[in-house]
């Protein structure tokens, strides 16, 4: 019997001694994995390094980790052409060019996400109209449909309706000028008029509860027109729906949509795991 316990407690220390070895080297592989993440120069590199430390149990791999795959995530890439379904069974093209970043998670994103977060800021202030950023997404349209939207036959880009008119033309009055003049697009400011001031969803926390087109009317100007639509970001897509229903009451044809950004989705565990599962 004392032979017994004593072989006991020898498996029993050994299997202590390996399991602690098997964590020290787990966390020398997830900040080896991490290093090589922060030092990637390519998305898929820092994918694969945040993920395989995620993986390993680092402790600050997990937002990292979904925003290097915010694509996977999200199911869409920027600068890639995709569809948005609309509420009367007709589909819409659209792109964005990067994707936003929550205020809180900004440090876990790419360089090139957290320019383009701040971009969106300085949109939403006027500050920055970031008219080169839209225009290499409008290109990128023309190129996917084989248009040429820079001249006098393309289609009206107006711009998704504001808080009110002042909120309008802080935001897109640079920009529609810009595309105008520097970029030789057929933009139109007052192709939405404002009726008065509603409540802003982007500082709602229930922005679904607020009717975007209950402040405004459509200008006689665009009335049976091709239309592209601009905004700053996309999440649901709700707001370019209801807009859209509104101008196809006016036999406003929608070309296009085009988005300085998309809100990167802040996946569940749950599809943390199943992406790692597929990726396997």
């Amino acid at each position: 019997m004392g032979c017994f316990i004593i072989m006991l407690l020898v498996c029993v220390g050994a299997a202590l001694i390996a399991n602690s070895r098997i964590i020290r080297w787990q966390r020398r592989a997830a900040n080896a994995y991490f290093i090589i993440a922060q030092k990637a120069t390519t998305t898929e590199e820092r994918e694969w390094g945040y993920r395989n430390a995620y993986i390993c149990g680092h402790p600050k791999a997990k937002f990292f980790f979904i925003y290097a795959a915010a694509d996977a995530f999200s199911g869409r890439k920027p600068l890639t052409p995709f569809v948005i379904h609309l509420e009367d069974g007709t589909d819409v093209m659209a792109i964005f060019y990067d994707y936003y970043i929550r205020s809180q998670h900004l440090l876990y994103g790419s360089e090139r996400q957290q320019e383009v977060t701040q971009r969106v800021l300085e949109l939403k202030d006027g500050e920055n109209p970031s008219s080169d950023l839209y225009s290499e997404a409008l290109r990128t349209l023309e190129r996917y449909l084989g248009e040429n939207w820079r001249c006098g036959t393309g289609p009206v880009i107006i711009f998704m309706p504001c808080s009110g008119e002042q909120a309008n033309l802080q935001r897109f009055d640079s920009l529609s000028r810009s595309l105008k003049w520097r970029y030789k697009y057929n933009t139109d400011i007052e192709a939405v008029q404002y009726t008065g001031v509603r409540q802003s969803k982007h500082r709602s926390r229930n922005r679904n509860a607020i009717e975007s087109n209950s402040n405004i009317v459509i200008s006689p100007k665009i009335i049976g027109k091709e239309v592209v639509i601009i905004d700053d970001v996309i999440t649901t897509g709700s707001s370019l729906r209801e807009f859209a229903s509104e101008l196809r009451t006016y036999g406003v044809r929608i070309k296009a949509a085009v988005f300085l950004a998309q809100t990167a989705k802040l996946p569940s565990d749950k599809e943390i795991h199943r992406h790692i599962k597929s990726a396997d």
